[in-house]
């Protein structure tokens, strides 16, 4: 299993990195693959809460801190301010959860709280304002977002 989460962990970064590498998100391509890299690393790293290795947790935590930053950027660019505070706040749970993550003795209940808590907040609100889909069928931009 941890070598999954290894191998899984070591794909999501590629992935976003190659499209933080272009130094934006271009268009919706670039979005829809940010999106999936996300959802692998959200899923790996609450994988690896729930198993216990934190460590692990922290390099889902940190791809995800890098994709999101790029996510503020691309929002910034179209002008939809609630849809950065969206990002921040996301932002601001990574922050915490990786905080958790790092302490001495981490309190894995109160990371797997605020790593489920990270999705349905942040992603989850971005979703429902301008996402429409699911995941079997896919997700798109709503009408008119871009």
């Amino acid at each position: 299993m941890r070598r999954f989460l290894l191998c899984a962990s070591a794909l999501v970064a590629v992935l976003g990195a190659a499209v933080i590498a272009q130094g934006k998100i271009a268009g919706p391509e670039d979005y829809a693959q940010m999106m999936k890299a996300n959802a692998q690393a959200a899923g790996a790293m609450n994988k690896a809460i729930g198993s216990g290795a934190f460590a692990d947790a922290r390099t889902q935590v940190a791809t995800l801190r890098t994709n999101y930053m790029a996510l503020q950027g691309f929002w910034s660019e179209k002008k939809k301010d609630d849809a950065v505070g969206i990002v921040k706040d996301g932002l601001t749970r990574l922050d915490a959860l990786d905080k958790l993550l790092g302490a001495a003795t981490v309190d894995q209940m109160a990371a797997q709280a605020a790593g489920k808590e990270f999705g349905g907040a942040t992603c989850g609100a971005c979703h429902k304002l301008y996402r429409e889909g699911d995941a079997q069928s896919g997700f798109k931009f709503k009408a008119g977002v871009l």
